[in-house]
Order: C-alpha cells, then structure tokens, then sequence
C-alpha cells in the first residue's frame, strides 16, 4: 500500500468520529420486539433490547462481512440460532481518580434458544476512533460482529465493555488506561450476570478474549479477575501489545519498513488518556509537537477536523527528544507507558496468545512475550500460537475460529 493510500485509509478511519456509520452490511437487524424501553434490575444495572440477528445475518457476517473487513478469506462453524443483543448500562468507578464514581455500557449478546444456561465469552474490543465503534453499538463494529456470529450464533453468551470513554460514556476516553480498563471489563461482567438473573438465564463458564488493545485489557481483566478470585476457564489474545513500554520503544527507535502508518494515532490517544485519568495537565503538550498538539487534541476529544492532516509520521508527531530512549524512560509520560503492562505476575489460568507474522502493528516478539516470561519463571500456562503471514485485521480473523475451538474443547 503506498503512503497516500494509508493515509486515505487513516482518513476514512478517523472521519467516522464525525458522522453515525451505517450498518456494516446490507441486511439489516430485525427490529427489537416487544419492550424496548431500558429495564432497571436491582443492581443498579439496566439494561435495553436493541436487536436480533438471525441466523442468515449471523452467516453473511461469516462469509462475506468478515472477510471485506479483514481482508483474508477464513472458514468459520456457521451460526446455528439466533441472537438477542442487549444494551447494558452500569455503574462503575475510575481507579485512577480515587474511585470517582460513573456510567459506563456494554453489550451481552444472548443465544436464542430454549436453553437457560450457557458458557460465557467476554470479548475486549480493539481500537477504534469513533465513539460508537464498540460492542454496544454492533451494527458499527465489525470486531464485535465476528464474535457474535462466531461465538453467540452458536451457544456462547457473548459480552464486551465498551471502556471508558466509548459508546454512550460520557467520560473522556481512556486508551491503555489499565486500572480502568480493568474496572470496566470486570464490573461489565458483574453486569452481564446481573441482567441473566433478571432474563432467568446464567453462564456455566467464563472465557476472555480480545484483540488488539483489546489483546492487553483481556490480559490485564485476567490479572484483576485472578486477583479477586473470579474463575476463568481459558483466556486468548490477538495482535495483543502486553507491554507497552516495549511496544513504543520498538516504533521510536526501532521502525519497521511494515509499521503502520496510523501508529501515531495510539500515541495520540494513549498520551492525552494519561494526561485526563491521571489529572497531569501539560503531559501531551510535552509529547506533541507544538504543530500537531491541536489536531492531536480534536481527534482525542472527536471534535471537528481534517482527517488528512493527521501525520503519520512519528518524527513529525513526537517531539525529537523523545527519541532519545533514556529521555523517553525517565520523562512523566514514558514512566506512565512502563507501568502499562499485562503478563508479569504468575498466570494461572490457561493462555493462548496468537500473533502475526506480519502484523503491521504487533511485532512477533511482542506476541510471544507473555509466554517467553512465564515460561523464564517456569510456567507453562501461556502459550504463544503463530496465525501464519496476517496482517494485523487478519490475525484477528484467523485466530477467531481457533479461539471457539479450544474453548470448545475446555
């Protein structure tokens, strides 16, 4: 792809945080039947119908959705039912901010079917830039189609926090924040189980997998949910950057010829992140270059702006010193990206990382990290699985069916 295409491609990305995107296929979702109004349980929770996809909506997603997104042709298991898919409101608290209380939403996508109990997979969804490019709203995220059509279209409960900051949040986003990321997911799932007791339903197991960004909260929901001695049968990542520190140094002082060009749109929204949930005002004006601060600060806040002048340079984003790896390190922001990591304490649950070979945002190493620590320490719980020559979308498509079929096998 030459460079003016990437950055067309980064334009069209960043342009949907201006506009409502349409549904991602042609078909549309039937309408939600009978109560649409939000329903309130006891919890503090509520929770509203929104849709419900039937089967041949869930196999178009498989096998002709999926493939235009991903850009690799994947055989996946077709859907067997269909799926209610349910809006879901929650109380939650910032971490960072001594637990400010707030709101935040979530899907739970809920099999059709005559049965009353099933295994449960929360899904932690990737990158995005518009605000409603995330569980809750699924006609507008294709990650989260997937996972319904895969997963949900065929017995699994499937639920995925929006994070804070997205879907109907009215926070400011919170990108690689860890302790809320880990708030999110966990109180999510609270959720979820909340709104089954209401429908008379339960999950029997509970499974965690993501990609992308989505790859680091599903490693770091599996250190909070361990912590707290909630049971998770397996967990698996995609294109997962367990460690940020790491991750960032490679794509200041270590480029490759394959990087993406809208990495710098993670040093965007990860730098002004920080700057909100840890309240240290000036960290992105101390990152950012005076020429790129303002376009930086619009995207971040999806206000109005041109897309195309969005650089996808790193030298033209990032001011020089930064790379300088020991000026990096010892700066506020570079401290806060080390403690931005999810792999290093003794893993007990059973983890499969897959990764790219040629995933232009994740490099291999970094795929295979969370295993090649556990396995220093002699753990042998984590296992690092190749997805062959994809790019970053295809190690998401391909590991999909792989996810289903071990967790099948549990």
């Amino acid at each position: 792809m030459t460079i003016l295409n990437r950055i067309r491609s980064l334009a069209v990305l960043l342009a949907t945080t201006l506009v409502v995107a349409g549904p991602a296929s042609a078909q549309q979702a039937s309408p939600a039947p009978g109560q649409t109004a939000p329903v309130r349980v006891a919890s503090g929770v509520q929770y509203e119908l929104i849709a419900r996809w039937d089967v041949a909506r869930l196999n178009q997603i498989l096998t002709t959705d999926t493939p235009k997104f991903a850009g690799i042709t994947v055989s996946y298991t077709p859907a067997r039912n269909a799926v209610k898919l349910y809006r879901v409101t929650y109380p939650s608290v910032v971490p960072e901010q001594g637990n400010r209380p707030i709101s935040a939403t979530g899907l739970l996508a809920v099999p059709d079917t005559a049965e009353t109990v099933f295994p449960m997979v929360s899904y932690q969804h990737g990158t995005v830039y518009g605000k409603e490019q995330v569980p809750s709203f699924p006609e507008q995220s294709p990650e989260t189609q997937l996972m319904i059509a895969q997963f949900a279209g065929q017995g699994y409960l499937v639920t995925g926090a929006d994070y804070f900051g997205m879907g109907a949040s009215k926070e400011p986003e919170g990108y690689l924040v860890k302790g809320s990321h880990q708030q999110a997911t966990y109180d999510m799932v609270l959720a979820s189980r909340a709104v089954l007791a209401d429908l008379k339903l339960s999950d029997s197991k509970l499974f965690l997998s993501g990609w992308s960004q989505g790859g680091f909260v599903t490693l770091a929901m599996l250190e909070k949910l361990e912590a707290v001695g909630m049971p998770v049968k397996a967990a698996t990542t995609a294109s997962a950057p367990a460690d940020a520190f790491a991750a960032f140094n490679g794509f200041l002082n270590f480029p490759r010829k394959i990087d993406a060009s809208w990495i710098t749109t993670i040093f965007m929204l990860n730098v002004f992140s920080f700057e909100n949930y840890h309240n240290i005002p000036g960290l992105a004006r101390s990152l950012l270059t005076d020429e790129t601060y303002e376009i930086s600060r619009k995207a971040y806040y999806r206000e109005p702006f041109d897309p195309a002048a969005v650089p996808t340079d790193l030298r033209k984003l990032i001011r020089p010193e930064y790379f300088e790896a020991q000026f990096f390190a010892n700066s506020a922001y570079g401290r806060l990206v080390a403690e931005t990591s999810a792999y290093r304490w003794v893993i007990k649950t059973p983890v499969r990382t897959y990764y790219g070979l040629t995933d232009e945002a994740i490099r291999i190493e970094i795929g295979q990290l969370p295993m090649t620590y556990q396995k220093a320490i002699g753990n042998d719980k984590v296992e690092a699985v190749p997805t062959g020559d994809t790019s970053h979308r295809g190690t998401f498509a391909t590991a999909v069916p792989q996810w289903k079929a071990w967790f099948d096998a549990q």
